[in-house]
């Protein structure tokens, strides 16, 4: 989590238990009763979210607040049933790993016929004394690991460290995949399979090396994950387009500006492909510019054309490079630009040229629009043709004098300050012309463009 945001440790833990899933092994080293009724407490309320049977194996059920909320020993309430070690039906389930592993199939099959996506198992783990291997833990384990693959089980086993011995926790470090120590979820990067653990044994002077490498590894997990989560809020608050996409062209990742323009969910993003938000307009070409970035090419700045969940047609541009690791291409990386109202705004700007040029060609005059600074926005036919200049490059962001002889500079600034001054009602602006005669220009106000009124009409004439 970033940090500043007022979480507190159970807030971090709270986070972890959400990302619990069917396939999942985990020991709960805690030392205080209240600890365990917390974490017990969060997977309770995770089973009724994703729709788990709940089995609670209970040495002492009545000393967890979180249960005596839900109703008497060896029944069944909203899908939570609990067996007590105190219990006959434990005694005879349990009485071997045979008799385990049946009865907890036998329960993932009930669960399963009951409407429940997978079974959740809590086992508070009874005490095993410092002269007593701990084999049989490890043995135990070996045989349920079957289940976890079938990915029908969650299974969470509680050991209160002070009742077990150095050994035996050493042995439960070895056979869980997932711990949860000082309430923090960690991987656990000394778990083996358990039927490789049952070969060997290991000194238990080594354990509190093992679980200050799991504090540190814990500490080290929560400083990358807010790392991730700072570069996750960047991403996902820029205002460009953002996306990955493996080499199939299933999307990895987009931001929310992606999901917002494009009108799709993150669920529905998780469906597509990337064609499928390419408008056919810049179907082929958007194909044969994936292959070249796959292929590894820089293909530079590029232009596409996406289209809208509701067909709606989004212009943008922008980079696209690929990730490869031994030559292979693993996902692109792609950062966009919606450009869309400035193409509706040159394709506005088009248009209103068109029609200006077809009015103000009519007229035999040579016409300009103009910036009040005298920079030329346009010019109808007569006017570029007044100087081979503005024929060959055009007159866009030149100045006005480029169409007159050298010298009337300083005259054509006057009259243009002047008529911004006092109006149309000013003199003739008189200069001279490329080919040395007499001109005269008339100031008006130009309708042209968002800042109507900024902008000035010219109309040069010869004096005859």
């Amino acid at each position: 989590m970033p940090a500043g945001k007022g979480h507190t440790m159970n807030a971090i833990y709270n986070e972890d238990v959400d990302h619990l899933a069917p396939g999942d092994h985990i020991a709960i080293l805690y030392h205080e009763k209240a600890e365990f009724e917390e974490i017990t407490r969060e997977i309770l309320e995770l089973c009724a979210r994703n729709k788990w049977c709940l089995l609670y194996i209970a040495r002492l059920p009545q000393e967890n607040i979180a249960l005596t909320l839900k109703g008497d020993l060896n029944t069944k309430e909203k899908g939570v049933k609990i067996v007590s070690h105190q219990n006959s039906e434990f005694h005879l389930n349990f009485s071997s790993a045979k008799n385990a592993q049946a009865y907890i199939r036998r329960q993932i099959r009930n669960a399963k016929d009951a409407g429940y996506s997978a079974l959740c198992i809590i086992r508070e783990v009874p005490p095993i004394g410092s002269r007593r291997s701990s084999q049989k833990l490890v043995g135990d384990m070996a045989g349920l690991e079957p289940l976890f693959d079938e990915k029908n089980l969650v299974m969470v086993c509680g050991y209160k460290m002070d009742l077990f011995p150095p050994h035996a926790l050493q042995d439960v470090l070895r056979t869980h995949p997932k711990i949860i120590l000082d309430r923090k979820l960690v991987g656990n990067l000394f778990y083996i399979p358990a039927s490789d653990a049952m070969q060997y044994t290991l000194p238990s002077i080594e354990l509190q090396h093992w679980l200050d490498t799991l504090r540190n590894l814990s500490s080290t997990s929560q400083a990358l994950a807010e790392t991730e989560d700072r570069f996750r809020d960047i991403l996902e608050n820029a205002n460009d387009l953002i996306q990955s996409v493996s080499p199939e062209g299933k999307f990895l990742y987009v931001n929310r500006a992606w999901r917002d323009t494009l009108e799709y969910s993150a669920e529905e993003v998780s469906t597509l492909n990337i064609f499928d938000i390419i408008d056919p307009s810049s179907l082929e070409h958007c194909k044969t510019l994936f292959s070249c970035v796959m292929a590894g090419t820089d293909v530079g700045r590029i232009e596409a054309t996406f289209r809208s969940k509701s067909g709606k047609k989004v212009y943008v541009e922008g980079n696209v490079n690929c990730k490869t690791e031994d030559g292979k291409p693993q996902y692109t990386r792609a950062i966009f630009r919606d450009v869309t109202a400035l193409k509706m705004e040159e394709k506005t700007r088009r248009e209103r040229e068109q029609v200006l040029d077809a009015v103000l060609n009519l007229t035999p005059n040579a016409t300009v629009v103009t910036t009040p600074e005298g920079i030329m926005l346009y010019a109808n036919k007569p006017a570029r043709s007044l100087t081979p200049v503005t024929v060959r490059e055009g007159v866009y962001g030149k100045p006005l004098w480029a169409l007159l002889s050298p010298g009337g500079e300083e005259e054509v600034k006057r009259s243009i300050a002047l008529f911004l001054e006092e109006g149309p009602d000013i003199p003739a602006c008189q200069v001279q012309g490329c080919d040395g005669k007499a001109w005269q220009i008339d100031w008006s106000h130009a309708g042209f463009g968002r800042q109507t009124a900024g902008y000035i009409l010219a109309i040069i004439r010869r004096v005859e």
